[in-house]
């Protein structure tokens, strides 16, 4: 391929793009004062600001790339001012010690830059890349090929140029004029004083600003203004420009959670519109110091952009929802609750260098999941490890994934005197407590939970087993079903012998049921029997007969466990509710496990047995009707993810139906 050298104005408005220059330019009147005490005025001027720059980011870290020296002063009201052309001079010398000035490109790229120059003097600011395809192609001996036709496309994204994502999804379309992005941007994030006249546009834009969130519906509705539809005539350029806007964080396309099971919503997040801030009445509710975690991640920059905070809540609600309170999501500046089950949440606030992560349960930190708390602390710091790496590669800076650690530092704690108190996690590893500098006494029992290795699936030489809190407290119908899961039938027999039930009670349930159910049901018998002289029915019940038939105390530590193979394949589509017909279909799917389904999927044990009597020997009419009860309950959306999450725990079928259903595994 023949080469031709760039010219300079190339090279100097490829440099103007992929360069961030500070340059002040202060207006000067020069009308009634002479020459002399002019220049002595910028001259006092220039050394007055240069002092302020200096005091306010000579100790920034990227402060060499702040320019300042010499300041230019520009008189707008005429033409010919020498401070005009000092400032050319100044630009084009900086550009050309540029390490790309005079670097060699394809001449076959000229045809195509004109092509597209032209484009843009018809005001035609997005294309889509078949248009631009066939416009190559006649260019003859010059037409570049696919291969080439891409490379020179993202090249001219990394000059700024034009905007081409060469991702699935949104390479089908090519933004040859950048600034028409922005003004796409002014059709909802902008100041009120600039909003539309149009009252239905106002009330739109009032409520977005007020909830941070927009339907997809009232973006159309703004962008059917003239000023934005020359840029997006039909909906295949709308719907190219809202893929683009998720891929950079400006919208957040959330998982939805909501207790309306009809409730069928279609709208985006704007974090960056939000203004309200968190309020502190979150971290004063009655326990929370009790019931919560702490993890708090330490950014080693100062000059990390502040769109940091949108990419973390954009990842992290694309696998847990964000928390609605009447009907509001509870989206704040720079924060935001997120939703990981009905008895467990967790806030994430971005303060400048610092994130801090509160992991809260409804009962106790004691009752949180290892493994919940693994699974967010890996899926923020592999968000973080990412965002990092993507803001350092385009400031010209390459780090392999290894040394993108070290730009921040991980705390794990508790909270105390409302707020975060953390230590590193090889202090927490290396001493079984710590005291704070509010002189209170914490324990790395909890806090090294966020490190909890998920593969290990028993519990190792040195864990203590439940602690005394939990060990007090009435297991739920969900708790025993699991801990049933783990013993045999001579084992629970047992078990439930020395916990006061008699041999009939366990003959008549070996009566009814089989497998699984058995234990299940004589360990909900056990909860709900008055039994003389064992009036509690608590944890602590369960460990001291455990001890008595000599069975391991640790098997009370796996009712805690959750399985997060999932999480890793969150799809906001597995938010919804499954179709009638796929359940239908399910339920062939599924072996015998009605009883312990129903449990997980939270359809109360009354009802269960009411499904068990009505379908008596009829596994698949069992199977149908807790479905059934299952999707028109209201107490939590009934989403296709929860429903998986039960079959993962039962394991005994169906799981893979989904899979293949819903995520085309």
């Amino acid at each position: 391929m023949n080469d031709v050298s760039s010219t300079a104005g190339y090279e100097l408005y490829a440099f103007i793009y992929k360069k961030k220059l500070s340059l002040k330019i202060v207006l000067a009147s020069k009308c009634e004062l002479s020459h002399e005490s002019v220049m002595d005025k910028q001259k006092k001027m220039k050394t007055e600001f240069v002092k302020k720059v200096t005091d306010m980011f000579g100790t920034h870290e990227m402060k060499k790339h702040i320019v300042f020296d010499p300041v230019f002063f520009i008189n707008g009201t005429d033409k010919d001012d020498h401070e005009i052309t000092l400032l050319k001079n100044k630009l084009v010398s900086i550009a050309r010690n540029q390490p790309s000035w005079g670097l060699r490109r394809p001449m076959s790229w000229v045809p195509l830059e004109l092509q597209i120059t032209n484009m843009k003097k018809d005001n035609i600011n997005i294309i889509h890349k078949t248009h631009l395809t066939e416009a190559n192609k006649m260019n003859g001996d010059l037409a570049l090929s696919d291969k080439q036709l891409d490379d020179f496309l993202l090249t001219q994204h990394a000059l700024g140029k034009i905007m081409y994502f060469n991702q699935p999804g949104i390479d089908n379309f090519i933004i040859i004029y950048p600034p028409a992005l922005v003004n796409i941007l002014r059709s909802f994030i902008t100041d009120e004083i600039f909003w539309p006249k149009e009252e239905i546009l106002r009330d739109i834009l009032g409520r977005m600003t007020d909830t941070g969130k927009i339907y997809k519906k009232h973006l159309f509705k703004l962008w059917q203004q003239q000023k934005f539809h020359n840029d997006m005539p039909d909906d295949d350029f709308k719907e190219f420009i809202i893929q683009v806007l998720v891929h950079l964080d400006v919208l957040v396309q959330p998982k939805r959670y909501s207790g309306m099971i009809d409730a069928h919503v279609d709208y985006y997040l704007v974090p960056c519109i939000v203004k309200n801030k968190m309020p502190m009445s979150f971290i004063d509710e009655k326990s929370f110091a009790e019931r919560t975690l702490s993890l708090v991640y330490r950014l080693q920059k100062s000059s990390i952009p502040s769109a940091l905070s949108f990419k973390l809540i954009g990842a992290v609600s694309g696998i847990w929802p964000i928390m609605e309170l009447n009907g509001r999501p509870l989206l704040y500046h720079s924060s935001a609750v997120l939703c990981v089950d009905g008895k467990t949440q967790f806030r994430i606030i971005v303060e400048d260098t610092k994130i801090i992560v509160f992991l809260t349960h409804i009962s106790s930190k004691s009752s949180i999941s290892p493994d919940i708390a693994a699974s967010i602390q890996e899926c923020l710091t592999r968000t973080l490890e990412m965002v990092l790496k993507f803001y350092l590669s385009n400031i010209g800076k390459s780090h392999q994934k290894a040394n993108v650690s070290d730009l921040f530092k991980i705390e794990i704690g508790e909270v105390c005197c409302r707020s975060s108190c953390t230590v590193s996690v090889s202090e927490a590893k290396l001493n079984s407590n710590w005291v704070c500098h509010y002189r209170n006494d914490h324990s790395s029992r909890y806090p090294l939970m966020w490190v909890f290795n998920k593969a290990q699936e028993d519990c190792s030489s040195h864990c203590p087993g439940l602690p005394n809190n939990i060990l007090k407290n009435s297991p739920s119908e969900l708790e025993l079903a699991r801990f049933a899961d783990q013993l045999t039938n001579n084992t629970c027999k047992q078990l439930m012998v020395y916990l006061g039930l008699q041999q009939k009670d366990w003959e008549d349930i070996e009566d009814w049921y089989t497998g699984n159910c058995v234990r299940i049901m004589a360990l909900h018998s056990w909860k709900t029997k008055r039994i003389k002289g064992k009036p509690t029915k608590t944890f602590g019940n369960l460990l001291e007969a455990l001890k008595e038939v000599g069975d391991t105390r640790h098997l009370l530590c796996k009712v805690f466990r959750e399985d997060t193979d999932l999480l890793d394949r969150a799809d906001v589509r597995l938010q919804h509710i499954p179709h009638d017909d796929d359940l239908k279909d399910l339920h062939k799917n599924i072996g015998n496990c009605a009883i312990q389904l129903g449990i997980e999927l939270g359809v109360s044990i009354s009802s269960i047995k009411e499904t068990m009597v009505r379908y008596h020997k009829d596994m698949y009419g069992q199977i149908d009707d807790i479905l059934r009860k299952w999707k028109s309950s209201r107490a939590v959306k009934p989403t296709i993810y929860r429903l998986m999450l039960a079959l993962e725990r039962v394991d005994n079928g169906g799981l893979d139906y989904l899979k293949e259903r819903y995520l085309g595994q």
